[in-house]
């Protein structure tokens, strides 16, 4: 690991926004929120992101990690700490004047914001926090903002980015438990699922609040999402429909994102893909999420255990795992 310590806004910028391309978890805003006149930006439905509006306008976001730091070692990540790999971490200031300098010049209209760990999940959640609160109070900036919860923060700083963030997520990082102790075993279920959980609850009051009180603060208003790699572990795409279902009914996410496994560091534990990412596998999973979310399909009526896997047709979507 090489930590260089005199670096300019615009190296650190460099490294971490490409950190950043591996999470996949955002998504349109879901969220009307008009600026008050004494501010900068707003927040429109149509979508932050890269998403397509409606009318066809293509919407961006300064997508970038707080730090590539990281405590753990998980086997898939680019960032693991065993990685000999460059680090380097913003300041809160760092980001947020970023984030405006970005927005004043019309190449963004949101931000989002995601992290490894470094030093402890609490300290990680204190730093994206305090980026956020000045880009909503030093800078009045009232955009669209992504906010990633860590999961071991303590539960009163997710409370706190929650009322400063517009949509939250927590990576949920692998279909199964299983998977996640084998090739992250410093992570747990539990700990990822509590701050979704957490979300979920004070979601649902804070929607009570607002029918009292009109101008009560909003909780997260666009809701939260998750994120899960395909193909580093050998589930197959009936376990993975299954699991996004009970998300969706568990937790009330906005949507579950899949991800194509990357081979990125090697190691006994990850799977050969002598053919590249399993993109085609991608694609069908988002096409079944589809007849999840607005269908009203189940995972049964999709796939079955006798049949448990979509169409596999392609040399694209071939891996091997090993022995």
């Amino acid at each position: 690991m090489v930590i260089q310590e005199s670096m300019t806004i615009m190296e650190k910028l460099e490294i971490l926004s490409d950190a950043a391309k591996y999470d996949v978890a955002c998504t349109s805003s879901g969220v009307d929120r008009n600026g008050d006149g004494k501010g900068i930006g707003n927040s429109i439905a149509a979508g932050i992101c890269h998403s397509f509006a409606g009318d066809g306008r293509c919407i961006s976001l300064l997508k970038i990690l707080y730090t590539n730091e990281c405590v753990f070692d998980c086997k898939y990540c680019a960032n693991r700490a065993s990685n000999d790999v460059v680090r380097a971490s913003f300041t809160p200031e760092e980001v947020s004047r970023l984030t405006i300098e970005f927005y004043r010049r019309n190449y963004i209209e949101g931000l989002f914001l995601s992290s490894g760990v470094k030093g402890s999940p609490d300290e990680t959640m204190e730093g994206l926090i305090r980026s956020v609160e000045l880009l909503r109070g030093k800078y009045n900036f009232q955009g669209y903002i992504h906010l990633k919860a860590i999961p071991g923060a303590s539960p009163e700083l997710i409370e706190r980015a929650g009322y400063l963030a517009d949509r939250m997520s927590v990576n949920l990082e692998l279909p199964t438990a299983q998977g996640l102790k084998r090739l992250a075993p410093h992570k747990s279920r539990k700990t990822i699922l509590r701050p979704m959980k957490q979300i979920q609850l004070q979601h649902g009051e804070n929607k009570q609040e607002l029918m009292l009180y009109r101008h009560a603060p909003k909780f997260v208003p666009a809701g939260q999402s998750t994120q899960m790699i395909i193909g580093a572990t050998g589930e197959s795409d009936y376990e993975i429909v299954s699991v996004a279902e009970s998300l969706y009914q568990q937790f009330s996410l906005k949507r579950v994102f899949y991800s194509a496994f990357v081979a990125v560091n090697q190691d006994k534990e990850l799977p050969m893909l002598p053919f590249g990412p399993p993109l085609l596998r991608e694609h069908r999973l988002y096409q079944a999420d589809w007849l999840l979310r607005f269908y009203g399909f189940k995972a049964s009526e999709l796939l079955t255990e006798k049949h448990p896997n979509f169409n596999r047709v392609g040399r694209r979507y071939y891996y091997r795992f090993p022995l």
